[in-house]
């Protein structure tokens, strides 16, 4: 990655909102609604009211034409967009020409390159970063931040539960410009990212539940069996009921041998068991037992509020709010309920899923929010429904419009190395059945007409075929070539 030419981008992005703020103009700022965009959206709001000025924040579920029309009514000298418009570069120039725009994003973009001069697009991808783990959607925002005022890098922590929230560490470790971020939050004594096991709910649930729920990886016969769970624990002298930050080091370390031992036995693939332990990113700011005080469970409270179309009460919380937060973990707990009963559901139902040569795909209807299917995606593959081989897409009826459906695809960094990019084959897709589509190389989304559903079965899966066809042409053609040179 060229990093100081990204970074230029980004002190333009400065300077062009320092300059509406110097005019007096209301900074209008529109965000994603899951934890990297909540966190990029409080991160730019903190730096704007720093600045002295007014800002309008919006939280939303994705940038359609209605609401690029609807702010383009607004009439706002600027507009900043973070963690999206990458995907939106067409209709945002045609209907917000007249304003300033800065897109502060990580998605590959889409549609065309910006045109205008009006028109800034930040974004790491067009410096040869990987999207899916080298910077998210709330990093690009914090750097846009501290080349604002070097005093905004106090806002680091926020830049790394999106991060965490965008799983750009899925792999256990931090990447690429995350890493600096990392170094500017360690340099004023904000964070400290330790080598820990990485299940879910280090600071609020006792080891039965952390084990019970795990998901990322699922441990054989103890996920989903809370019974199983306590007894493992107690066969390797642990009490079920302590959380794991209470635990003591050497314990620490005892219970991750053992869970290593237990998804060896049941030959877990190495890559599963590789994701146990990693980094583990703890914000000072916080006590122990806070789910703020772990990225990972900051960034799923602010996942909850967003999932619910609450995410303005997770900017709130970001930005200190305790009131918020006290309401935010209420709502966890409905979250929490609905992701379990979802889990269920996916098991019991998972027969009815299509399976295709190079996909899965499971039509929930509206047995699933159309806000969750990304994570029923997810769910799938960790509870070792399909391969992970290839891709699972999880589709269910739009909340929104009824003659809609929304899908979801995730898939493994084994199924990319040979060859599948879901942004890429969602886009085409979408295209041919007349809705909107496109994402990350290993995660990415549609919505197209519920009439469709049989044909977009059909569709994808010639589309990731064609994918894998043309890298093993690619992959031959580099063969022959190197083995000329060798000649």
């Amino acid at each position: 990655m060229d990093k100081s030419a990204f970074l230029e981008k980004v002190r333009e992005g400065a300077d062009l909102i320092k300059m509406h703020i110097e005019l007096g103009h209301t900074i209008r700022l529109i965000s994603h609604r899951d934890a990297d965009g909540i966190t990029a959206g409080a991160i730019l709001a903190k730096a704007v009211a720093r600045e002295g000025a007014n800002f309008h924040l919006s939280i939303v579920k994705q940038l359609s034409e209605d609401i690029i029309k609807d702010l383009a009514r607004e009439n706002h000298k600027i507009y900043v967009f973070s963690d999206l418009g990458s995907g939106s570069i067409k209709l945002i120039e045609d209907y917000l020409s007249d304003a300033t725009v800065v897109i502060a994003d990580h998605h590959p973009p889409e549609d065309g390159e910006i045109t205008q001069e009006n028109h800034l697009l930040i974004n790491p991808t067009l410096f040869g970063a990987n999207s899916v783990r080298d910077l998210s959607g709330s990093g690009v925002a914090y750097f846009v931040a501290k080349a604002m005022d070097k005093k905004n890098m106090d806002l680091s922590p926020l830049a790394l539960v999106g991060a965490v929230g965008d799983m750009q560490e899925i792999d256990g470790t931090f990447h690429g410009m995350n890493l600096d971020i990392i170094e500017d939050a360690k340099s004023l004594d904000l964070v400290e990212v330790r080598k820990e096991i990485r299940l879910f709910g280090r600071e609020t649930r006792t080891l039965a539940q952390m084990l019970t729920y795990a998901s990322n990886p699922e441990l054989p016969g103890i996920t989903g069996d809370f019974r199983n769970a306590i007894e493992f624990l107690r066969s390797k002298g642990f009490d079920p009921d302590m959380k794991y930050w209470q635990l003591r080091e050497e314990e620490k370390r005892k219970l991750h041998d053992a869970l290593v031992i237990h998804l060896i036995k049941h030959e877990v693939p190495k890559e599963d068991i590789d994701r146990l332990i990693g980094d583990v990113v703890l914000i000072k700011l916080y006590r122990e037992g806070d789910p703020r005080h772990e990225a990972r469970e900051f960034a799923t409270l602010l996942n909850a509020t967003g999932r619910l179309n609450m995410g303005t009460l997770g900017v709130a919380i970001c930005l200190g709010d305790e009131k918020a937060y006290n309401e935010a973990v209420k709502l966890v707990e409905e979250y929490k309920k609905e992701q379990i009963e979802m889990r269920s559901y996916l098991i019991k139902n998972w027969g009815s899923a299509v399976e295709k040569e190079h996909a899965y795909i499971f039509y929930a209807g509206k047995n699933i929010r159309d806000t969750m299917v990304g994570i029923a995606a997810n769910m799938a593959i960790n509870a070792q429904l399909a391969s992970p081989e290839k891709p699972v897409i999880v589709v269910a009826d739009s909340l929104e419009d009824e003659e809609l459906v929304k899908g979801s695809a995730r898939t493994t960094e084994r199924a990319l190395a040979k060859g599948y990019n879901l942004g890429d084959a969602l886009r085409e897709v979408a295209s041919v059945l007349g809705g909107e589509g496109g994402g990350h190389a290993i995660a990415a989304g549609i919505r197209f007409p519920k009439s469709k559903i049989d044909e977009f079965v059909e569709l994808i899966n010639r589309a990731l075929g064609k994918q894998l066809k043309e890298k093993r042409e690619q992959d031959k053609s580099e063969n022959t070539v190197s083995m000329e040179a060798s000649e």
